[in-house]
């Protein structure tokens, strides 16, 4: 099986696995603990909040270590909707990850708006300066992805979070899909920022949450007293080290260049689309993450034509994980617009995000633009034609 779901998540990395396994031998204790045993992994747990806030370039004491990203972004919201003032909703763009849009949603009711995309699938600056600048009084905190999980469309994070300090307002970036693939090297100039390990090789259920500076009233979870008082529960020491090598590890592999990997997906489009004319790549004309592409089918249904790469040998998808509904519609593709892709509402269920991973040799991308394509095609009774819409 050639596995194309690498946004979704990835193997754990070697380097995470001997992380995993020695701390889990060698320091197992409670790091709260008083005796020595206990404080040798208290300190390596703060080992490991040193080397993330080196990678960050952030102050170790602005990072706590959380479930994952999805946890991160709960705490977040639930900590913004108590202690932002009455005015002080959220504004999020529009093609962020369920786990942010519906924390915000649910945090603070009535009081978050959505910063809109252009035909790329990129936040527009200027609608966020519009926003800002609008608004009678600021938001409390503007949260806009570093990098997006369903086409891979690089976001203006940077930039967003320069006109929001001009404005003294906070700035939180979802960091999930952007670390391992992207250095990590300057997402602490943001006021807050939510990662997970294991998309990029880490283990499931750990993560991280970088709060301001000044982020001493924060509290996540209640209870005992762990990372300095600010969210409880016992540490998982050993799923942190393994974080913190895979994302080492991850970092070592982007210095050795990441344009290869680029070349060879761009490669499989062009073979796609000069076989499938009708194919529509999202967010071609725009800078995107070297190992995503999503792909528009016109007149085709995604579901069906991932289950037909299944049948095939390529593990694929509709979109985000964590977003699958009663339809392949992705939530960039709606806030994109179809007009703006030159297709109709109907036509943005056919949907197909291929994401690869560090180790994805050129001929599988070659392998699955030729699935697409056969998927599509057919074969006759097994496999009819899927019905498309006139070719443009």
């Amino acid at each position: 099986m050639l596995y194309f779901d690498c946004n979704a998540t990835v193997p754990l990395h070697p380097a995470a696995r001997r992380a995993w396994l020695d701390v889990t031998d060698r320091v197992w204790h409670n790091p709260s603990s008083l005796y020595a045993a206990a404080t040798a992994a208290r300190d390596l747990l703060d080992d490991c909040r040193e080397r993330l806030a080196d990678l960050l370039v952030c102050d170790p004491a602005r990072i706590i270590f959380t479930a994952g990203a999805t946890a991160a972004v709960n705490m977040l919201a639930r900590h913004l909707g108590r202690s932002a003032p009455a005015h002080g909703g959220a504004v999020i763009s529009a093609i962020e990850h369920p786990c942010v849009r519906e924390s915000f949603l649910a945090a603070m009711p009535g009081r978050t708006r959505e910063i809109p995309v252009n035909g790329q699938g990129v936040v527009a600056l200027d609608a966020v300066a519009d926003l800002l600048d609008a608004a009678p009084l600021p938001p409390g905190v503007v949260s806009v992805m570093a990098a997006s999980n369903e086409v891979g469309t690089i976001q203006p994070w940077r930039d967003v979070a320069h006109l929001c300090h001009a404005r003294h307002v906070a700035f939180h970036t979802d960091a999930a899909q952007w670390l391992g693939k992207l250095p990590a090297r300057g997402l602490g100039d943001c006021d807050w920022v939510s990662g997970s390990g294991h998309k990029y090789g880490g283990p499931k259920g750990v993560g991280f949450l970088v709060v301001p500076i000044d982020g001493s009233t924060f509290r996540g979870d209640r209870g005992g007293p762990q990372e300095d008082g600010r969210h409880a529960g016992t540490e998982d020491v050993a799923a942190i080290a393994a974080m913190l090598a895979a994302l080492e590890a991850r970092e070592q592999e982007i210095a050795t260049g990441i344009d290869v990997r680029a070349a060879a997906r761009d490669a499989a489009e062009r073979r796609l689309q000069e076989r499938l004319p009708v194919a529509i790549v999202v967010g071609q004309q725009t800078e995107r993450l070297w190992n995503t592409s999503a792909l528009i089918i016109p007149g085709a249904d995604g579901r069906k034509l991932v289950s037909r790469l299944e049948r095939a040998g390529v593990a694929a998808s509709t979109g985000s994980a964590c977003s699958a509904g009663s339809d392949s519609t992705s939530r960039i593709t709606t806030a994109i617009g179809a007009d703006a892709l030159g297709i109709t509402a109907t036509d943005l269920r056919g949907m197909v995000r291929l994401s690869a991973g560090w180790d994805t040799p050129a001929a599988a991308w070659m392998k699955a633009a030729d699935a697409i394509v056969e998927a599509v095609r057919g074969d006759g009774e097994h496999l009819p034609r899927v019905s498309l819409t006139e070719m443009r």
